[in-house]
Formats: structure tokens, sequence, C-alpha cells
């Protein structure tokens, strides 16, 4: 049962395989750790910092991982982009493999029963199923919560402090509300003796506190930790609010319903049915609702209380199937046709989702298409620039597949500047021919090619599917006309150029004719002389 969501998250990840903005550091560090590996000074992280630093921790440990499978792949020549998808495979395994954890102590606690139907709760469900390779900050601490959360059910104090200081320290300081809480609760209960709480919590803070500073200041090249730094910028200055604000209730009606979808209609019948449930529950919410004082908010902020709502939502089922044949009224029956028909409509769902983000990375197929039209030129001395938008939807340095090529980001240069103009190719973020980023390459450079990316989601009744996942032109590849064309754009601008003379002879001819015919009047016209 459980290797169904090991299947699910292979499923997102290969159907989406490219990453954004927001995974930029965590990919690019483990692509400089695997490739650059001592040579700090290429790092993309000293070109491209980003607003405040964040840890070289995590990257490591997916790279270490994936270091004797990315040493096969480089023996068989492999491109770089495999790589790519290994070390985020790598990182959705430790992901799932935290959840199973998780599922194990919840079957200890309610039941075998209650863990398979956690595990086909989960897998149903997009959201975790699809973050649980990507290379988020959220994502790295992850595992320390489900570690946390197990040890916690479990009784095992010890670890779950140790798991609790390495993912609030090092990865996301939030976590010391969520994860503060549950060791308050045990505190408070008597289950943790206070001086065994605070010599744990001593050692751990410091171990931790000792290995990230170390680290970390060897890699960004001055003293730093990293978390603090976000802590400050985020927490104290409340610079988050930059990128954008939410409601105050925003996690409630729109992340929690949009991560665990059809589900959340029966989480409350679970809390209702077994009390142990609530003992989960109430520091999960206490977390979203402390946190929600935050301003800016993402659903990934608060992606580790979805397991913890379909542990409510798998009690409730597990019970509802157990009695399915025993004598019940009409109650019983919806309850029953619920339960298993909503896993149904979390799939559904899923796929509409996953339609939806296959169009999201416009950037990473354009470095795609690039390499597949220049094919037969991969040691050619090409440069390529990377406009903005292409860089933040899916280009990072494993799709940089070329050793000959040079590529630059090189950001804030105006459209048709000097420095643009030396590139031999230009992936441009632009949805028409005719926008101010397009103009000025209009006679010096042939369009490549174009991608589409995601537009809005269409909805017609009268169609099936009913609904539609519109795309639109986002980007633009060109190629300097300098530089030698394909076949096809030879012939397509040979053709232009014959139409073009063709044109030209007709309007000469129409022209000699007119001018005959004047000739001709004007000496009928001419009075004859004596």
């Amino acid at each position: 049962m459980d290797s169904l969501m090991y299947v699910t998250a292979a499923t997102h990840l290969f159907f989406c395989p490219f990453t954004k903005v927001e995974e930029s550091f965590n990919v690019q560090a483990m692509h400089d750790i695997l490739y650059l590996k001592t040579n700090i000074s290429k790092f993309d992280h000293l070109e491209f910092p980003g607003v405040v630093p964040r840890t070289f921790l995590g990257p490591m440990f997916i790279t270490i991982m994936a270091f004797p499978f990315a040493t096969i792949l480089s023996c068989l020549q492999c491109n770089k982009f495999l790589t790519q998808l290994l070390v985020r495979a790598v990182l959705g395994v430790v992901v799932v493999s935290s959840i199973k954890h998780f599922k194990n102590s919840i079957s200890k606690v309610f039941g075998n029963s209650v863990g398979n139907w956690f595990v086909i709760i989960t897998a149903s469900q997009y959201h975790l199923m699809f973050y649980s390779s990507r290379p988020l900050p959220n994502i790295m601490a992850f595992p320390l919560v489900m570690v946390a959360l197990s040890s916690w059910i479990r009784g095992k104090h010890s670890l779950l402090i140790w798991s609790s200081a390495v993912a609030i320290l090092v990865f996301r300081s939030e976590l010391v509300i969520y994860l503060g809480i549950i060791i308050l609760m045990e505190l408070f209960y008597k289950r943790l003796k206070l001086f065994r709480g605070l010599k744990l919590g001593f050692l751990a803070a410091t171990t931790v506190l000792t290995i990230s500073i170390v680290i970390d200041s060897i890699y960004w090249r001055r003293l730093v930790w990293p978390e603090g730094e976000v802590l400050w910028f985020n927490i104290v200055l409340n610079r988050s609010s930059e990128w954008g604000t939410k409601p105050f209730l925003w996690y409630f009606y729109s992340a929690i319903p949009r991560g665990v979808a059809l589900s959340l209609l029966i989480v409350p019948f679970g809390v209702l049915y077994d009390i142990r449930v609530a003992r989960l529950i109430i520091p999960t919410l206490m977390f979203v609702l402390i946190y929600s004082i935050l301003p800016h908010k993402e659903l990934r902020f608060i992606i580790y209380v979805f397991p913890v709502l379909n542990v409510s939502a798998a009690t409730f089922c597990n019970k509802v199937w157990q009695t399915r044949f025993k004598p019940k009224g009409i109650k019983s029956v919806i309850a029953l046709f619920f339960c298993t028909c909503h896993i149904i409509g979390n799939v559904v769902l899923t796929v509409v989702f996953m339609s939806a983000s296959y169009n999201n990375y416009p950037g990473g197929y354009a470095m795609s298409l690039l390499h597949t039209f220049e094919n037969n030129n991969l040691d050619a001395n090409y440069s390529i620039h990377i406009g903005n938008y292409p860089a933040q939807t899916g280009v990072t340095r494993f799709t940089q597949l070329s050793n000959y090529w040079t590529y630059s980001k090189k950001e804030n240069l105006e459209p048709g500047c000097e420095e643009l103009m030396s590139f031999t190719h230009l992936i441009v973020g632009s949805n028409s021919r005719d926008n101010e980023e397009m103009l000025p390459y209009r006679n010096t450079h042939t369009v490549i090619t174009t991608v589409q990316g995601f537009s809005h989601v269409s909805f017609n009744y009268n169609t099936f599917p009913p609904l539609k996942i519109k795309t639109k032109t986002q980007i633009f590849v060109l190629k300097k006309n300098t530089i030698k064309l394909g076949v096809k754009q030879n012939i397509k601008k040979i053709v232009e150029e014959f139409k073009n003379e063709q044109d030209s002879e007709k309007k000469i001819d129409l022209n000699l004719n007119l001018l005959d015919k004047k000739n001709k009047k004007n000496k009928k016209n001419k009075p004859k002389q004596k």
C-alpha cells in the first residue's frame, strides 16, 4: 500500500520535471555541489544571492545520497538534466519515506486499516504529492516535522527535540510555533520532565547552530546563520509582505481546502468520532491560527498540517468502511458513498491541477527546445541570454547542457541594447512579436520557436471534459541572423526574398507600362510643326 505514495510522487516528478524560482537556491546549490565541488567562487548563489541567505545543509544531504547515482549517469555521458531529475527523486523518496514513517506511527495507535486509509487519501490529493520532490526550504524541513510528529505520538521525546531543533534552526524558524506548542503540551501534561527538556533542548540547539554556522559560513564566505537572517527579515522586519499579502483567514478558506481537497469535508467527523484525533488536530490548528498573523501567506508554508488532517479523515473513513455490512440507515449509506467517492473526486482534481502545472514551466521547455533545435551545434561557440521570466519558470544550471556554450542571466538589460545584441541566442519573455521586448529584434533575429504557458481554466458544459486548460504564448526563442540558420529557416528566408523580388519586378513592369502609355498619349496630343 505504501508504494502507492511513491508511485504518485514519481508521476508528479516526471510530469512536471522543471522547477520555479522559489526552488532556485536549493536546486542550483545541488548542481554546484555535484559539478563544481570545492570551486565555491563559481557557485550560483554568489552571483545571485537572493534577498536572504539559505542553508547548504539540505542540498548537501540530498547530493550525498544522490552522488553514487550521479556518478553513474556521468560515466554513461547522460546530460545534466537527468541529474536534476535524480536529485529531485532522492528528495521525493526522503519526503515520502517520512510520510510512511508517520503513517506507521498512526497505525500503531489507530490500527493498520486507518493507516491504509491514510495512504489512499494522501496519494489521492494533489499538493502534498506534487511538492514532495520540489527543493523548497519547506520541503527540506518537512521530513523532520514528520519525524518529530511520529516521535511525539510514540513518546520518544529525545528524537522529538532533536528533529525539532534541526527543522527550526536550520530550515524554517516559524516551526517553533508548531513544534513548540507540542513540546509545551508534553511539559504541561508531565510526559516530559522540565529539566530533561531543557537539557536536551540546549544540547540540540547548540550542536545544530554550530554545524549550520560553520558549514554555511564557508559557502557564503562570511559569518552567517542563514535561518537567523530569514527570521529577522520575515518576522522582525515583516518584509516578506513585499511579496504580497493575504487576508488573516486565508489559510483556512483557501490553502487548507485546496491542500486536502474533498477530504476536508470529513475531517470534522474524524475528530468527533475519536478523541485521540483531537490531540493531533488542536496544536495543528493553533499553529495555523497563530501563523496567520503574518500577512505574507503561501500554501506551502503550512504543508506540514495536511498529513495530520488526513489522519482525521482516515479515521472516519475506516469507521464507516468497517460497518458497511451491518444494518444501516440512509445516513450511513450516504457516509459510505461519500467516503469512497471522495477519493475519486480528489483524483479528478489532481488531474486538473497537474494539467495546469504542466504548462507552468515555459522557461524550462524553452531551454529544452533550444538545445533540441541546436542539437548538432552543442560544441559551437554560442552565447545564450536568458530573460528574467524564463529564468523564473524552469531554467536551472542543470538545463544548461553544453559545456561550450556560455549562458547568461544578467538582469536589467534594456531590450535591443548593445550587450543583448552581442548574444547569438535570446530567450525572451513576451506574449507577442509586437511587444517592446521583441520589437528591437524584428530585423536582426529569427524566431526559432515560441513556448506556450498556462493562461486559465475554461469551463464548457457542452464539451467533455468540460474543463479545458488554456495556454498562451509566453516565451520567444530567438537566433541572431548573422548565425547560420537551419534548413527550414533558410528555405523560408529564400522564399520570402524570392517573393519580394517578384513583387519588385511586377512593380517595375507596371511602372514601365504606365510610362509607355503616357509617352504615346503625349506624342498623340503634340501639335504638328510646319
